[in-house]
């Protein structure tokens, strides 16, 4: 396995160049552990056994595991949660075993957040490991038990459906016992590498199915060693560390792979709805061209209609057949189109998948009845002539008003101008009638004169 893709594996790497531990694993190139004595200048190669493509475990169920007569040498693991005290491990008879206090045979480190424990020849039983330990403490086993996989393919698919194989040894020879095989259980994991950059962040450990040696289903020959597991990778897309759990009556392994990228469906489908009825649906189909051959492609399946009809579909591009399908659309409601691929990636490996269930809906447009319409478009042509009309009308009413208020302004001031010519007139050409008026005058101021000098004779007399 690749320490640089699996965070605890690169832990184990700082901690094991911190710690200067001195004792180390090598492993054959099988995958066959056995124990020698490292020199102390290299403490780096301290846990060449977690770099093994087919690193062999036993589980650690909460604080406790198994070890069976099998098991040559443990590597205990145990990563506690920082500044907490060292473990302590209990054996199967109750003895505790401390950092500080331990038998010579068991070398043992502890720093701040983890212990390195390895144990030759460990006593079978249950074991207990007691500290405030995190989940991604790990028990490595030395042992001739062993399950060795086939190599997965280098692309795959989610939704991809791959046969895999691999053979339970022991002590490098295939279990022969007939009766023993049939009680085997191997069971396929995926864990996630937590990689941010990937749909599968944070997913929980996935159990894709178990292999068996029966000969059903992909297994071709039932009790010939050969253990074949049918793989459905209906799950999200991402990183994974594919994990296999073999399970006897007598023995419990854990095997890690390398891991392995899925990738999305590399054909999916377009849906674009008609807009009327008397256009097809269209479900064209794009392809990811980096990942598959677009010439080798079969798609096979039906489209569901609402009405309960059904339209087969296949498409064979080796054929010349176009990546799309019509739908018609004489009838309304929910569509489901269920098709399975078969082709052929980059590498030149042949494939098969289901791909998702796509759905899509047409719906009746909403029409009011003709008679209706009518009345409408009537009804509104009526009202938008009356309100025209009206606007007319005033816009007539105003101006007619205004050409009244200048008629009657230019009448007045041509009445008013007229009168003052003729009084202007009149006066300046109408002699007799001033000197009527002079007359009238002098009358006036000789009566009032005749009137002053008789009062002043009155007057005269009374004096006298």
């Amino acid at each position: 396995m690749s320490l640089a893709t699996t965070g605890w594996a690169r832990k184990l790497t700082l901690i094991v160049v911190s710690a200067g531990v001195f004792f180390s694993s090598v492993v054959h190139a099988q995958g066959n552990a056995v124990t020698q004595e490292q020199a102390p200048e290299d403490p780096r190669r301290a846990f060449s056994l977690l770099e093994n493509g087919n690193l062999q475990q036993v589980p650690l169920e909460l604080d406790r595991f198994r070890i069976d007569y099998a098991i040559d040498e443990i590597t205990l693991v145990i990563f506690r949660y920082p500044d907490t005290a060292p473990a302590v491990v209990t054996l199967p008879d109750g003895t505790k075993w401390y950092a500080s206090r331990h038998p010579r045979n068991v070398a043992w480190y502890s720093a701040q957040d983890y212990d390195l424990i390895r144990v030759k020849e460990p006593v079978p039983g249950p074991w207990q490991v007691t500290g405030r330990i995190r989940p991604d403490s790990r028990i490595m086993v030395v042992s001739d038990i062993e399950f060795t996989p086939d190599p997965l393919p280098e692309l795959l698919f989610r939704g991809e459906t791959i046969g895999v194989e691999g053979r339970v040894t022991q002590a490098g020879d295939d279990i022969d016992q007939r009766d023993f095989r049939s009680v085997i259980r191997l069971e396929m994991l995926l864990n996630s590498t937590n990689n941010p950059d990937y749909d599968n962040f944070g997913q929980a450990i996935v159990s894709l199915g178990e292999f068996a040696d029966d000969g059903l289903e992909m297994d071709r020959v039932p009790k010939d060693g050969v253990f074949t597991g049918k793989i459905e990778l209906d799950i999200a897309a991402g990183e994974y560390i594919p994990t296999y759990r073999v399970r006897t009556p007598l023995h419990t392994r854990v095997f890690e792979g390398e891991p392995i990228l899925i990738h999305q469906q590399p054909v999916r489908p377009q849906v674009q709805v008609a807009a009327n009825d008397n256009e097809p649906h269209r479900i064209e189909f794009q392809v990811d061209e980096q990942m598959i051959d677009r010439n080798d492609i079969v798609l096979s399946g039906r489209v569901n209609y609402p009405n309960g009809e059904r339209q087969n579909v296949s498409i064979v591009t080796a054929q010349d057949d176009d990546l799309q399908v019509q739908v018609p659309s004489y009838t309304y409601g929910v569509f489901q189109l269920e098709l399975s691929l078969n082709g052929t990636d980059k590498n030149g490996r042949e494939f098969k998948m289901d791909l998702p269930t796509t759905e899509f809906r047409s719906q009746r447009p909403i029409e009011a009845p003709e008679s209706e319409v009518n009345e409408a478009e009537l009804a509104e042509a009526a009202a938008e002539q009356a309100h025209q009309q009206a606007l007319n009308e005033l816009q007539a009413e105003r101006a007619e008003t205004s050409n009244r208020l200048v008629w009657v302004v230019v009448v007045n001031l041509a009445i008013v101008a007229v009168w003052m010519f003729i009084m202007l007139m009149s006066r300046g050409r109408n002699p007799a009638r001033k000197a009527v008026k002079a007359a009238k005058a002098k009358e006036k101021a000789d009566k009032k004169a005749a009137k002053k000098e008789a009062k002043a004779k009155a007057k005269n007399g009374n004096s006298d």
